[in-house]
C-alpha cells in the first residue's frame, strides 16, 4: 500500500479499522441490510450514540467478503478537527491509501499541499479508483464531528460519481446536511436507521446468554428490558454491567423502574462505583486523550499496571474500542469518555494540566506531534511549548499546519517569542503570510536587540529577519519596505548561501509589481536556480511562470511558451502538485494561442484547465466562462456568446478571489459590454471601480483597457483619449519596450477610438506605425476584437505599397474578418434568438430553414441524412414550441422570429 504521509502527522488509531468487540452479537438481519445497501454509493448509518453503528459496518463488511473475498475496508475515525478540510484530506487520502495503491503525487497533494481544493483531490482519486477494481469500502465513522461546508460539498461530490466497485459509509449521530442528503432524490443513497440497527427481542436475548455471565433471563423479562431501552445496544450493555455488580435481577429491576436509563448517571451509580480503585484511576487519567495505547497509558496512570487493567476493561466489556494497529491503540465510547471527563474535572477541581503535560510528553516520545502540541497548549506548559515550537516549529509550517502552530503562538507573550531566534523566524512567518504581517516589523525589532555579537552567524540571523520582514512589506502592499529589506537580506547572506533565493523572490516579485520587468526577469532566473538547489518546489514554479509572463511582454512568444510548459514538466518530474501554477501556465498558453487564431489549440487549452481546476470553487467555473467567451467572440458567435457573458459577469461582484485573474475577467466583459451597448451595465461597473492613476505592473494596464472601452461605450470619447494618452505616450517612449504586447493592443485602441471620433487619416497613420509590430508577432484577436472599427481602415489600405510580407499578413487578415463576418450557411449551428427562446434547438431550426425553403420530408431526410420518422419527430415539436396548428404557420412563424435577429 502506499505511504501517504509520516507517521508523527497521522494518529494511526484514526486510520486503522476497530476490532470487533468480543460480545458482539452476530445479526444476521443487519448483516444482510448493510450487503444490500452497498449496492449504492453511499450508505447512512444514522442513529444515536450506543445504536451499534460502528458494530454494524464492522459485522456488514465481514458478511460482505463472504461473498466478495477480495474486498477491503479503509475506515477513517472522525474528530472535529477534521472539519479542517486540509486535515479531512490528509486523513481521508491516507486511509484509503492503506487499503488500495494511489499515486505518489496524489497521497503528497492530500497530505502536504494545503492549496488544493478538496473536490479537485477528489476528481483526482476518482480516477484513480475508477482505474482499480478492487472492491472497497470507504467508512467515515462519527462523521456528525464535521461541521465544514466545503467538506461536505466534496463529500456530496465524491458519493455521487464513486465508480460501481466503491462504497462510502456514513455512521452519524445526525443526519448529513443537505448537500450530501441531496442524493436521496437520485436514488443513491441506502439508509440505516436506528429502526433497523435497534435489537430485537430475539437478538436481545442471544445478548444476554452470550454475556449476561450466566444470568438466565425468560422471554417475558427480556422484552420488558428491551422495551425499557427501546432496543438500545449500550443500555442492554449497562443493564449486562449492572447484573454483575447487584445481587439480584429483582432489585436490577426495582432501581430500573424508578428512573430512565440515563447512560451517563446509571453508569456512574451501577457500575463505575462498584470497579476495582486501580481501574478507575486508569480510566480517569486515560480519558483526558481521545486515544491511548499502552506507552500513553502509563505515562498518565503511573502508579497502575496498565496491561492488567487493559485486560480488565477487555474481558468485562467496559465500553472499550480496540484498534487494528500492531501497538495496540484504544479508545472509550463516546459517551463513556463524557462520563469519564466530568468525573475528572468533578474530582480534579477543573485542574488537569499535568495530566495534559503527561500526555504531551508521551505523545511527542513516540514522535506524533500534532497529538504533543495539543496537549502542551491545554497543559498551558509554555516550556513544552516553547520547545516543541523549536523543534518541529518549521516543519509545522511546511505542512501547512498553521492554525496548530498560531495556537501554540498565542500562549506566549511577544517577549518570549522575540528572545528565541527559532520561535521568532516560526512565528514571523506565520505571520507575514497567513496571519497579521503588521505584527511582523514589531516582533524582529525585539529580536534584533537581542543580537549582539557581530560574526557570520549573526549577519546570517539577521538576513533571515530582514527576509521575513521583506515579505510582511509585501503583503502589506508596501513594495518600498518589502525592497529595502530584501536587499539588505542580500547583503548580509553570503553569495553562495542558497538561502538568497527567499529574499530574491521577493525581490522580483517587487520589480514585478513595480512595472521593473527587465530587472525583475534578472533576479527570478537568479532565484530559479537556487530554488532548484534547495529543492524548494513552489518558487520554482513560480518563478517559471512570471518569467513566461514576462517574455510574453516582450513579444517573444516562442519562450514564454517554453517556460510555461516546463511549469508542468517540472512538478511532474518532481511529483509535486502544482495546483494553482499550473493554472496559470495553461492560461498563458491559452491566451497566446487565441492571439495568434489558434483556436483549436487554445480550446484544448483550456480544457485542460477546466479539467484541472472542474471541482474548485465557484470562481474558477465562473473565469473559464470569461475564456470561452473571448473565443466565441472571436469567433463571431453572437448567441453562445451572450449566455457565456450572462454566466461570467457575476465574477466582477466577487472580493479577494485571485487577484491575478480577476483583471482578465474584467477586461473580457467590458469588452463584450461595449460591442454590444449594454450601457446600464458597463456605468455601473465604472461607478464601483476606482480609476487606474498609476501603471506599474501589467494588471494596472488590463484594468485601464477595461475603463478605457467603458468611457467609449458611453460616449465620453474626450475622458477615453486623456486616460490612453495618460499611459500610451509613455509606453511609446521606454526604451526597449519591456511591455511590447501592452503597447501594441493599447495602441490598437488608440485606432478605433481616433477612427470612431471620426479622425480617420489619424487613425490610419498610426495604424501603419502598429503594422510592422503587428505583423510580426502575429497579433490577430486583439484586431479582430475590435473589428468594427479597425478592420474597416485595413480594408483602406493600398496593400500593394506594402513590403511582402506585411500585405501578406493584411491580405490573410481580410480574408479571415470576411469569412467571420458572412451570414450564417444552411446548416450552421446559430439558432436565432427569438427560436432560441421558445427551446427551438440546433436540429430543429435546421429542419425549420427546410420548411421554409419549400422542402418536402423525404427531401430534409436525405439532406440531413435522417430517417423521415425522425424529421416528422423534430416537425411536431417545433409545432409545439411555435404554438402553431400546422406548415403554413410555422413558416409563418419561423420566418418573423428569424428575421427579427439579422
Amino acid at each position: 500500500m502506499t505511504e501517504s504521509a509520516p507517521s508523527h502527522y497521522l494518529v494511526p488509531s484514526k486510520l486503522s479499522v476497530p476490532y470487533l468487540p468480543p460480545n458482539a452479537v452476530n445479526r444476521p438481519r443487519v448483516d444482510e441490510a448493510f450487503v444490500a445497501a452497498c449496492k449504492l454509493p453511499l450508505v447512512v448509518l444514522c442513529a444515536p450514540a450506543g445504536f451499534g453503528k460502528t458494530t454494524a459496518a464492522l459485522h456488514g463488511f465481514q458478511a460482505l467478503k463472504d461473498d466478495e473475498p477480495e474486498a477491503r475496508m479503509a475506515w477513517l475515525s472522525l474528530d472535529p478537527e477534521d472539519s479542517d478540510p486540509f486535515n479531512f484530506a490528509a486523513y481521508f487520502i491516507s486511509a484509503i491509501a492503506k487499503q488500495v495503491r494511489l499515486s505518489d503525487q496524489l497521497c503528497h497533494s492530500g497530505v502536504h499541499d494545503r492549496n488544493t481544493q478538496l473536490k479537485s483531490l477528489f476528481g483526482q482519486l476518482l480516477f484513480e479508483l475508477d482505474r482499480i477494481h478492487q472492491r472497497l469500502i470507504v467508512v467515515l465513522d462519527d462523521y456528525h464531528a464535521i461541521d465544514s461546508e466545503e467538506v461536505h460539498a466534496a463529500v456530496a461530490y465524491l458519493a455521487k460519481h464513486l465508480p460501481p466497485h466503491v462504497t462510502l459509509v456514513l455512521t452519524t449521530r445526525s443526519d448529513p446536511p443537505a448537500s450530501i442528503m441531496s442524493l436521496r432524490l437520485q436514488g443513491l443513497v441506502a439508509d440505516m436507521s436506528a429502526d433497523l440497527l435497534g435489537f430485537n427481542v430475539a437478538e436481545a436475548q442471544t445478548f444476554f446468554q452470550q454475556v449476561g455471565a450466566g444470568f438466565q433471563l425468560d422471554e417475558g423479562d427480556v422484552k420488558r428490558l428491551l422495551e425499557h431501552v427501546e432496543g438500545w445496544a449500550v443500555g442492554l450493555q449497562l443493564i449486562v454491567l449492572g447484573l454483575k455488580s447487584k445481587p439480584s435481577y429483582d432489585e436490577l429491576k426495582a432501581r430500573l423502574e424508578q428512573k430512565d436509563l440515563n447512560a451517563i448517571d446509571y453508569f456512574d451509580s451501577e457500575v463505575f462505583d462498584s470497579l476495582p480503585e486501580d481501574v478507575k484511576r486508569f480510566m480517569l487519567s486515560t480519558s483526558v486523550v481521545k486515544r491511548f495505547n499502552a506507552e500513553v497509558a502509563e505515562a498518565l496512570a503511573e502508579d497502575v499496571n496498565v496491561h492488567e487493567v487493559l485486560e480488565y476493561l477487555q474481558r468485562q466489556h467496559l465500553f472499550i474500542v480496540q484498534f487494528n494497529e500492531p501497538q495496540q491503540w484504544f479508545r472509550y465510547h463516546h459517551l463513556l469518555r463524557d462520563f469519564l471527563k466530568h468525573k475528572l474535572i468533578t474530582q480534579s477541581g477543573g485542574d488537569v494540566r499535568e495530566l495534559h503535560h503527561k500526555a504531551s510528553q508521551a505523545f511527542l516520545k513516540m514522535g506524533y506531534i500534532v497529538g504533543a502540541v495539543d496537549h502542551a497548549i491545554r497543559s498551558q506548559d509554555q516550556k513544552q511549548i516553547t520547545d516543541i515550537l523549536r523543534t518541529y516549529g518549521n516543519d509545522l509550517n511546511h505542512k501547512a499546519h498553521y492554525d496548530l502552530v498560531k495556537r501554540c503562538l498565542a500562549e506566549l507573550s511577544d517577549e518570549t517569542i522575540s528572545s528565541d531566534t527559532q520561535l521568532t523566524l516560526v512565528s514571523c512567518w506565520v505571520e507575514s503570510i497567513y496571519g497579521d504581517p503588521n505584527r511582523v516589523d514589531h516582533i524582529l525589532t525585539m529580536a534584533e536587540a537581542h543580537i549582539e555579537n557581530d560574526n557570520a552567524d549573526s549577519r546570517q540571523l539577521r538576513a533571515e529577519y530582514q527576509t521575513v520582514r521583506s515579505q510582511a512589506y509585501f503583503s502589506m502592499g508596501d513594495f518600498v519596505g518589502a525592497e529595502q529589506a530584501a536587499r539588505e537580506a542580500l547583503e548580509l547572506f553570503p553569495d553562495n548561501n542558497t538561502r538568497r533565493q527567499s529574499p530574491l523572490l521577493i525581490y522580483a516579485n517587487v520589480k514585478f509589481e513595480q512595472g521593473e520587468l527587465d530587472r525583475a526577469l534578472s533576479i527570478y532566473e537568479e532565484s530559479e536556480l537556487l530554488s532548484r538547489q534547495e529543492a524548494n518546489h513552489d518558487a520554482v514554479l513560480w518563478s517559471l511562470n512570471q518569467q513566461a509572463q514576462i517574455w510574453k511582454q516582450r513579444c517573444d512568444f516562442a519562450r514564454s511558451i517554453s517556460l510555461a510548459k516546463e511549469v508542468q514538466e517540472y512538478a511532474a518530474q518532481h511529483n509535486v502538485n502544482s495546483g494553482f501554477n499550473a493554472c496559470f501556465s495553461l492560461f498563458n498558453q491559452a491566451e497566446l494561442a487565441l492571439e495568434a487564431y489558434h483556436l483549436r489549440e487554445a480550446r484544448l487549452l483550456i480544457n485542460e484547465v477546466g479539467l484541472l481546476c472542474q471541482n474548485w470553487d465557484e470562481f474558477w467555473s465562473q473565469h473559464l466562462f470569461g475564456w470561452l467567451l473571448k473565443m466565441e467572440m472571436l469567433k463571431g458567435k453572437p448567441t453562445v456568446a451572450r449566455d457565456l457573458a450572462a454566466q461570467h459577469e457575476g465574477i466582477l461582484a466577487r472580493e479577494n478571489v485571485a487577484e491575478h485573474l480577476i483583471p482578465y475577467s474584467m477586461e473580457v466583459q467590458l469588452l463584450y459590454w461595449w460591442q454590444n451597448e449594454d450601457i446600464k451595465k458597463i456605468e455601473t461597473w465604472l461607478k464601483a471601480t476606482p480609476p487606474v492613476d498609476k501603471f506599474h505592473s501589467m494588471r494596472d494596464y488590463v484594468i485601464l483597457r477595461a475603463q478605457i472601452y467603458g468611457h467609449i461605450a458611453c460616449g465620453r470619447y474626450q475622458e477615453a483619449s486623456m486616460r490612453l494618452e495618460q499611459v500610451y505616450s509613455p509606453l511609446r517612449e521606454f526604451e526597449g519596450r519591456p511591455y511590447q504586447l501592452e503597447f501594441i493592443r493599447l495602441g490598437l485602441l488608440h485606432v478605433a477610438l481616433l477612427n470612431l471620433q471620426n479622425k480617420e487619416s489619424e487613425a490610419m497613420t498610426e495604424l501603419m506605425l502598429l503594422l510592422p509590430l503587428i505583423q510580426q508577432y502575429s497579433i490577430v484577436a486583439s484586431i479582430l476584437f475590435l473589428r468594427q472599427w479597425v478592420m474597416p481602415l485595413f480594408e483602406k489600405m493600398d496593400v500593394d505599397a506594402l513590403p511582402e510580407d506585411q500585405a501578406r499578413f493584411v491580405e490573410q487578415l481580410l480574408i479571415l474578418y470576411k469569412q467571420r463576418n458572412t451570414s450564417s450557411r444552411r446548416g450552421e449551428e446559430e439558432v436565432p434568438d427569438g427560436l432560441l427562446a421558445l427551446g427551438i434547438s440546433k436540429k430543429e431550426w435546421r429542419v425549420l430553414q427546410y420548411i421554409i425553403d419549400g422542402k418536402s420530408n423525404d427531401d430534409i431526410a436525405q439532406t440531413m441524412f435522417i430517417a423521415v420518422s425522425t424529421v416528422k419527430t423534430h416537425i411536431n415539436n417545433l409545432y409545439k414550441k411555435l404554438s402553431v396548428a400546422n406548415r403554413k404557420e410555422a413558416i409563418a412563424l419561423g420566418k418573423e422570429l428569424a428575421s427579427a435577429n439579422t
